[in-house]
């Protein structure tokens, strides 16, 4: 069995200017996940519960070392709530990507001396002038 490693993996952004930038090599942590809410439709006289699926959603989560592409990408976010979207285009493995519109939820840079700075960010996808919050495809953006 061929399991998949993180040295397959990509990740694209888009900088200032809108266009994808490649931050692969500055990101040291990636979590995509997806999650569903789940609302209770149960009846009284009901003998078990019954469940309708809610809203579904989808975040990634990133981390990784600063530099003049990611602090330009990301510093601007920090302490500033933002109504534009990022563009995301995660590369999980070759033929295999997850894009999609997603809001910067948390931006974070920090530092201690004899350390390289680091960045942390969590974005939301958003259906938002989109086909689909998070979009599962063999296909790049770029």
């Amino acid at each position: 069995m061929g399991h998949k490693t993180s040295i397959d993996q990509a990740i694209h952004i888009d900088d200032a200017t809108g266009s994808l930038v490649a931050i692969t090599g500055s990101v040291n942590s990636q979590a995509l996940s997806a999650a569903m809410s789940v609302l209770e439709d149960s009846g009284m006289g009901d003998e078990e519960r019954a469940y309708l699926p809610g809203l579904a959603g989808a975040t990634i989560d990133l981390s990784g070392f600063l530099n003049t592409t990611t602090d330009g990408i990301f510093g601007p976010l920090v302490g500033n709530r933002t109504s534009k979207t990022k563009t995301v285009m995660f590369t999980a493995y070759s033929g295999r990507y997850y894009t999609g519109e997603a809001y910067p939820t948390s931006v974070g840079i920090s530092g201690s001396p004899d350390t390289l700075e680091t960045w942390s960010a969590s974005l939301m996808f958003t259906t938002a002038g989109t086909s689909g919050a998070l979009n599962r495809t063999t296909k790049a953006l770029i």
